[in-house]
């Protein structure tokens, strides 16, 4: 089993290419897959990227 890429804030606006406050924002509305490590939050990649594709079909028209 392959170990998973785990990011955190930053490199998750990063990899989004959104600003560090955009990020917490969505932590805070619950509108993006998180979870914590004592007092730190911390993003699955593989996660991230289900999250956007989702995110970008739901937003097609079809």
């Amino acid at each position: 089993m392959e170990s998973p890429n785990i990011m955190t804030i930053k490199q998750v606006a990063e990899y989004l290419k959104v600003s560090p406050r955009t990020i917490y924002k969505l932590v805070k509305t619950g509108g993006i897959p998180t979870f914590k490590i004592m007092n730190m939050w911390r993003f699955e990649q593989s996660k991230i990227d289900q999250w956007i594709q989702d995110k970008s079909e739901s937003n097609n028209f079809k």
